[in-house]
């Protein structure tokens, strides 16, 4: 088992950060004509990273602690994981929506857990302007399709 000492928990949420941080920007982007596949793929990189130190430091590979909150955001998180390595695969318009998606899944999650996790509590402001900004520029483009021609 890993250890739950201070520097392993600071760079496990810290990935999750940056990993946000290139979501959001990769949702963003998915409205435009080119995605930026490099980008994209080094950011899930980041993701993996981060979802394996969780799976290590805090549920020390315990699938019993994994789902001790129950299994629906058990299934959430791991189909908006899949759905964010499913979108590396597959051409780029079905990339987008799987981006997207992905961006909204981990946004609510990532927004619960600043509000109720004390180890998280610091990321709160970042988390919600992410969230806001990632949500309104996914809305301006839905609302005006003209402006981004891609679905």
């Amino acid at each position: 088992m890993v250890s739950d000492d201070g520097a392993i928990v600071f760079i496990t949420f810290l990935l999750a950060m940056a990993g946000y941080v290139g979501l959001t920007a990769c949702a963003l982007f998915s409205v435009r004509r080119k995605m930026p596949r490099r980008f994209w793929r080094a950011v899930v990189v980041v993701i993996v990273a981060h979802v394996l130190m969780v799976w290590a430091v805090r549920y020390h590979w315990s699938f019993a602690l994994a789902v001790r909150n129950g299994y629906g955001g058990f299934l959430l998180f791991h189909g908006a994981l899949f759905a964010i390595l499913a979108s590396t695969m597959v051409r780029d318009r079905v990339a987008r929506i799987l981006i997207r998606l992905a961006f909204f899944v981990v946004s609510a999650g990532a927004i619960g857990a600043t509000f109720r996790y004390g180890v998280v509590a610091f990321y709160r402001i970042p988390v919600l302007v992410l969230a806001a900004s990632g949500a309104v520029g996914l809305l301006r483009a839905w609302l005006r399709p003209e402006k981004a021609p891609v679905a």
